[in-house]
């Protein structure tokens, strides 16, 4: 297991210098790692919207989930297992449908539930899986996400576009494919990067993988850098995202800053690159 915790030595004692007092420098708080918690098997929960005002995006959301699968199982799995995957409708403004979706996936033992971007949706799913134990992310909506967010699907380019047609020929509507592809390489990732497929975990490590660290552009050259670099910086389809973890709520694109004349200027980009 990685640890990120932050070590530093500093004098506890101020010092005195020509008439002016120095305080001593604060510690910093080290973050310790989760304790481990998985049995060894990344298993995702995918709450697609079936009904609802969203249906027109539940064939893209399990074509980017069953992509990323596809591709992470083809080589290999995480933690030496393939990752396993169930469906269930996200029952958009139906609450009861929603909680019924959630608890026949918990019998499946999922660690991690990709919800759709629906605030009616994560307002039900985020305490139950709280009081289960289990992960729960989501694209942001307009209710979740800071003002200067951008929540609009991302639209993938052709090559993407193409590779979410080989996951369902009969595709339509690409929109949050290029998202539900991402988060699912991001999981997949942060199991990785911790060892470890607990709920703790993930949620913990699903921001390390965004960076600092080595720009890394799919899931088999992140794991290549993981061998012999402490740190990546995943960059997928759908591009940098910001991850809240009280929420569950993922932003994606450029992170924002409001401008003088109230349009959003881009932040400057830290990570580094290879």
């Amino acid at each position: 297991m990685r640890s990120l915790g932050v070590m530093a030595v500093v004098s506890s004692t101020a010092v005195l210098l020509t008439g002016c007092t120095f305080l001593p420098m604060p510690v910093p708080t080290p973050t310790p790692t989760p304790t481990a918690s998985g049995d060894g098997v990344l298993r995702i929960g995918d709450m697609t919207p079936i009904t609802g005002p969203l249906a027109v995006t539940a064939a893209a959301q399990v074509a980017g989930i069953e992509l990323a699968v596809r591709e992470i199982n083809e080589q290999g799995g995480v933690l030496g297992a393939p990752i396993e995957v169930w469906h269930r409708d996200a029952g958009d403004a139906d609450p009861a449908k929603t909680e019924a979706s959630f608890t026949q996936l918990l019998a499946h033992g999922v660690d991690v539930v990709i919800a759709p971007a629906s605030a009616a949706v994560m307002d039900v799913l985020v305490p139950l899986a709280k009081k289960a134990g289990v992960l729960v992310v989501a694209p942001a909506n307009e209710k979740s996400a800071p003002p200067t967010a951008v929540t609009t699907p991302i639209v993938p380019d052709a090559d993407f576009s193409a590779l979410l047609h080989s996951a369902d020929p009969n595709l339509v509507d690409a929109s949050y494919g290029a998202e539900s592809y991402e988060l699912t390489t991001a999981l997949a990732l942060s199991t990785v990067f911790l060892q470890d497929d607990g709920a703790g975990s993930l949620s913990f490590a699903l921001s390390h993988v965004q960076g600092p660290g080595i720009t890394c552009t799919s899931f088999g050259a992140c794991v290549s850098v993981l061998r012999t670099e402490p740190a990546i910086a995943y960059r997928g389809p759908a591009g940098p995202f910001a991850y809240d973890v009280a929420s569950g709520t993922v932003v994606f694109g450029t992170p924002t800053l409001p401008t003088q004349s109230g349009s959003p200027t881009p932040l400057p980009s830290k990570t580094s690159s290879k």
